[in-house]
């Protein structure tokens, strides 16, 4: 982690052209910081998705942003650290720059040499998966990989990468996420994976609202947290 004050500047190497990619650095303590705060994570696991390189943080459209992306540079999203939408492209909260490759599962290079794989779909989810592997004490055996997008189907070239590997999906409640997770599932059974899936329905978040995805469920309701057992180790 970084001292207050200080950053690591970490000009990525554009290894494909075609993906437009800012100037981009590891964070500062107060951009993790922030970025925790408005995201409901754990600091730490924070720190986690940028060390491992699936999280940084730059300009975009004249915005401080933080991006996930990984070192294959095929695919990066960039969202607002106000929380706020990109009026550019008509209200959304995610921005996939120019040249991505969508289906290619960020984080997926990353996992090598780790036994255990928590997919997830989105930005917020892949940094709430660092912070579950942090809570949970799980930095060294379990790699959070996402989708950008319940749409998508898995990269062809990415698949093998997945091969033999134990993988939990971590699916959004509504129904393209459960369209999303019957069809990864499908594609990762062809390659080998041993597949399961984390049930987000019917649990609750502090306020009362249902929960609706991965990240929901680190402002988990404390009576659901003590009656559903499996809220106590997330991950693979």
């Amino acid at each position: 982690m970084e001292m207050a004050g200080t950053t690591r500047s970490v000009r990525l190497p554009t290894t494909r052209p075609s993906l437009l990619l800012p100037a981009l650095t590891s964070g500062t303590a107060e951009q993790h910081r922030q970025l925790a705060a408005l995201r409901g994570l754990a600091v730490e696991g924070v720190g986690l998705a940028a060390d491992r390189g699936l999280l940084r943080f730059g300009p975009w459209k004249g915005r401080s942003a933080w991006f996930v992306l990984d070192r294959s540079h095929r695919n990066a999203q960039a969202r607002r650290m106000d929380g706020e939408k990109w009026s550019e492209i008509g209200g959304k909260k995610a921005y996939t720059l120019p040249g991505s490759q969508a289906a290619w599962p960020l984080g997926i290079r990353e996992a090598e040499g780790f036994p255990a794989i928590a997919l997830v779909e989105g930005g917020p989810d892949l940094l709430a998966a660092f912070h579950f592997c942090w809570c949970e004490d799980r930095e060294t055996d379990c790699a959070p990989v996402a989708m950008l997008g319940a749409g998508l189907s898995i990269h062809a070239e990415a698949l093998p990468l997945f091969s033999s590997r134990r993988v939990r999906i971590f699916a959004h409640d509504d129904s393209a996420g459960q369209k999303a997770l019957g069809h990864w599932a499908r594609q990762l059974r062809s390659v080998g994976a041993a597949i399961d899936a984390f049930r987000i329905s019917g649990l609750r978040r502090l306020n009362g609202e249902p929960a609706k995805d991965l990240n929901d469920l680190t402002e988990v309701h404390p009576d659901d947290f003590e009656r559903e057992r499996a809220l106590w180790a997330l991950l693979p």
